[in-house]
């Protein structure tokens, strides 16, 4: 996959300059949003796992090249020693322990006296955690010329069910010199004894009067040491802005740990409320407390102030009306008015885009952004500002706060402020492919942006799969990634990771899914029509809100720009494919509704169903596999026709109307109208 720095640091050449007045004008004075008011709590670490990770008993219980590697020191001075180059091309040294499936933590402290050969090339020394037989891994950032002792790490290191995990020190990378690794550590993440999820309301904590006024709370209990699940019980307070407890719910926790509490709300005035949830065991002994939420109930008419929102059904309104996203990244260079703006997004606007995300206007700086929302007006175009890395030490921070001294702080505040009035800037893109370790800021930067731009959204798009729970309350909507085409994933794995994203937002989240639109490496080819098209409708069928496709820029479409008609047939598939999807934009914001009583290629053949008021039916379909496979679907009712979305065909329904059967190519994705 793509990394962040690779993306981002093409928004460094971006030069400041002042404008006067945004393109729009919002009004989203006196909103007051909540949602969860601290980082979540309470993940533990188990003791070291790692076999002499101390190093104490010399390198017993470590498998490594000598010629390679040494001990040096002894007692608490212990370390291991790697001196490059040596007879072996890619030395490492490997743990006996064989660890299970779980979420771990490794560590280590690290110093160097290296230098990599070979300029522009990532490597250093590092460690890692290896999936054997599945061939994944997780690491620390290389770490190159570091005389002193550094301590490196990597929470949420995944061994997914049907592996075991494997400890190596090792380089990466043409590195010649010594490396010294010591304090090597292997732990177990353990959850909390409780975690409280708000499902609904869902978005910023917000309850709107003529919404649900029933609060739904996902929870989950781990028994701490010397307990069991029948002597706890968990509490749910709801309290008024004074601390006066208004409500209490108690309820004991089934057997597995795992339930959904409700607490109706709808005797309580507007304003702001608190609940929080405690996990007591025997006599009422309190355990455990996890951060509270504030939900605050709004009237209705509230909504007319706000330039976006996200309804209980997770889908975004914009400009007054429900979307299903549509969106592009673009590297269009800055400009002083809008007039330079047009002709690239004329071209753009061949495909029904109605969300943007754009790294080159990234600086920081409300002036930088009226321009191009003014130019996008016209097509209907809705705007994702970029404060993705705005912190000090990434590469991406704008120029001007870096040269000034400016903290994140007031760089995100006096940009949110600055942006909360332009009508087309409907949210910001606060992370790109972040790992855990950048959570807790981003949540902390979510906070800033929704008291100085309360009427918008947050995006981040991640790429951890194992780390997906970890960001569900830290933005308003979470993206995914799956780019497959030139990697060992199969095309299906674009539905595997929108699901198992939306599985840990309980599907209480909207759940946006980018689509691979570039030529990845030597191994890939640019996406084809039918692939745009099978991808697209894969991330849809498991539930996806928004298809966003990377890039018309830089990396991405433009790197066709040597030969223009295939630059622009490649763009003009995608208009295709786009167009097929923004066609059924009221399909795909309807409720989802059961279609068929069975499916015989079930498990094969993914399907979203959906029932319509008006007596249409739809089936949104994929085939998960990578072999062909005929399908036979019954009805719940009986059809007289059923045309395939955007082939030109149809079928035949069965003698009776009572189903129809048809045939997927590998990982082919059918949309039907049942009539």
């Amino acid at each position: 996959m793509l990394r962040l720095t690779s993306r981002v640091a093409i928004a460094l050449a971006v030069v400041c300059f002042s404008m006067l007045t945004p393109a729009g004008s919002g009004h989203c004075e006196g909103i007051v949003t909540g949602g969860l008011d601290a980082p979540e709590t309470g993940y533990t670490l188990g003791p070291n796992l790692l076999v002499n990770g101390d190093l104490r008993s010399g390198l017993q219980g470590w498998t490594l090249n000598p010629s390679c590697f040494s001990l040096e020191g002894s007692g608490d001075t212990a370390s291991l020693r790697l001196q490059q180059p040596c007879a072996q091309p890619y030395p490492f040294a490997q743990n006996a322990l064989k660890c299970p499936p779980g979420l771990y933590t490794i560590s280590a402290e690290i110093k160097t006296q290296t230098s990599i050969t070979v300029p522009k090339r990532l490597g250093g020394t590092r460690i890692r955690l290896i999936e054997i037989p599945a061939n994944k891994w997780a690491m620390t950032k290389p770490v190159v010329g570091t005389a002193a002792w550094s301590p490196v790490m990597k929470a949420h290191a995944e061994v997914a069910d049907g592996s075991v995990g494997s400890f190596r020190a090792e380089t990466v990378g043409p590195v010649a010199g010594t490396s010294w690794f010591r304090k090597l550590l292997l732990q177990s993440e353990l959850p909390p004894p409780l975690e409280t999820y708000l499902l609904y309301p869902n978005y910023r904590g917000m309850m709107f009067s003529d919404q649900s006024q029933v609060a739904r709370v996902s929870i989950d209990v781990k028994p701490p040491a010397d307990t069991t699940m029948a002597q706890l019980h968990v509490k749910l307070e709801v309290t008024d802005s004074a601390g006066k407890v208004l409500s209490t719910n108690r309820l004991s926790p089934p057997a597995n740990g795992s339930t959904v509490a409700t607490i109706d709300m709808g005797s309580l005035p507007p304003g702001q409320y608190r609940l929080q949830g405690y996990l007591e065991g025997p006599g009422d002994k309190r355990i455990f407390t996890p951060s509270s939420y504030t939900i605050v109930k709004v009237s209705s008419e509230t909504r007319a102030k706000m330039k976006a929102w996200i309804d209980a059904d997770n889908i975004i309104h914009m400009g007054g009306r429900p979307r299903f996203v549509i969106g592009l990244y673009d590297t269009t260079g800055y400009a002083l008015s809008p007039a330079p703006y047009i002709p690239r997004l004329t071209a753009i606007a061949k495909a029904p885009i109605n969300l943007m995300i754009n790294y080159f206007i990234a600086n920081g700086r409300a002036d930088v952004i009226y321009p191009y929302t003014e130019a996008m007006e016209p097509f209907g175009i809705f705007y994702l500002a970029t404060v993705s890395a705005f912190f000090p030490e990434m590469r991406a921070y704008p120029k001007w706060a870096q040269a000034g001294n400016v903290p994140p702080d007031q760089v995100i505040t006096q940009y949110a402020k600055g942006l909360a009035g332009d009508s087309r800037v409907v949210g910001y893109y606060t992370c790109d492919e972040c790992a855990s370790e950048r959570q807790p800021r981003t949540f902390h930067q979510y906070g800033l942006i929704k008291q100085n731009d309360p009427a918008s959204i947050t995006f981040a798009v991640e790429n951890y799969p194992n780390e997906y729970q970890f960001w569900r309350d830290t933005v308003d909507v979470l993206g995914v990634d799956p780019y497959v085409l030139g990697t060992r994933f199969p095309e299906s794995y674009v539905g595997d990771l929108t699901r198992k994203l939306i599985g840990a937002v309980h599907g209480a989240r909207p759940v946006w899914t980018v689509i691979q639109f570039f030529w990845q490496n030597r191994l890939s080819h640019f996406p084809t029509e039918q692939e745009l098209h099978d991808m697209s409708w894969m991330a849809i069928t498991e539930g996806a809100r928004g298809v966003f496709y990377w890039s018309y820029g830089l990396r991405g479409l433009d790197w066709g720009k040597r030969d223009p008609v295939l630059r622009q047939q490649r763009y003009d598939e995608l208009v295709n494919v786009t167009k097929g999807i923004s066609a059924l934009e009221p399909v795909l914001i309807a409720p989802d509704s059961p279609v068929l009583s069975a499916n015989s290629a079930s498990g094969t053949v993914i399907t979203k169903e959906k029932d319509l008021k008006d007596g249409s039916r739809y089936l949104i379909s994929y085939n998960h596999g990578g072999d062909s496979v005929t399908a036979s679907f019954t009805l719940r009712r009986p059809a007289r026709a059923v045309s395939v979305e955007g082939e030109n065909r149809s079928i035949a329904p069965d003698q009776g109307g009572s189903g129809f059967k048809d045939t997927y190519a590998p990982f082919q994705a059918h949309v039907y109208k049942i009539d």
